[in-house]
């Protein structure tokens, strides 16, 4: 689930106009020698709920012998993903984080074909505190980010496949006795 919640965020940045190889892992450290702008990607814990309902029910009468599948939910998963953009310009910043959030789809398919919602949750602003020396504001580097929660909530899914009758054959009891 974490490469596709990356590749989403990729291909999201990439919409926005920040070059593909500028979406990263989160770095220990902010370093000078990091290419601005950028978005880190930092994973959150996962969360489990039990929910075991009926997602699809379908029969193959064409199969040899015909079946019934079911696919049944057994957990609702959310993923808070953490999406860092960092950048040096507070204009760009502006411009790119409305179009990264635009660029998100409501959800995709992950292998299985079950649906992955995607939403962002929250944003917050950082690097906006002034530093002052005195009555002066100093601004020696000007290092300013967003970061924006963002939920990948999918499934744990199971199929169950039975068997259907095809023909039943009532053989009456005739004649006398019990």
């Amino acid at each position: 689930m974490r490469t596709l919640a990356h590749e989403v965020i990729r291909q999201a940045a990439e919409a926005a106009g920040l070059p593909a190889d500028r979406v990263t892992g989160q770095s220990a450290k902010d370093n000078a020698t990091l290419p601005r702008p950028r978005v880190e990607v930092q994973y959150l814990t996962e969360t489990f709920a039990r929910t075991g309902r009926v997602l699809d029910r379908r029969r193959e009468v064409t199969a040899t012998p015909p079946v019934q599948r079911t696919r049944r939910e057994l957990y609702t998963v959310r993923l808070p993903v953490v999406a860092h953009v960092l950048a040096d310009d507070d204009a760009w910043l502006d411009g790119f984080c409305p179009a990264f959030v635009a660029a998100l789809p409501r959800g995709v398919n992950d292998a299985r074909g079950l649906w992955v919602a995607v939403r962002v949750q929250r944003a917050e602003y950082q690097g906006y505190a002034e530093r002052r020396v005195g009555n002066a504001v100093v601004a020696p580097f000007i290092k300013r980010s967003r970061l924006f929660t963002i939920d990948f909530t999918w499934r744990v899914a199971t199929e169950e496949e039975v068997r259907l009758l095809t023909d039943i054959n009532i053989v009456p009891h005739v004649g006398g006795g019990n």
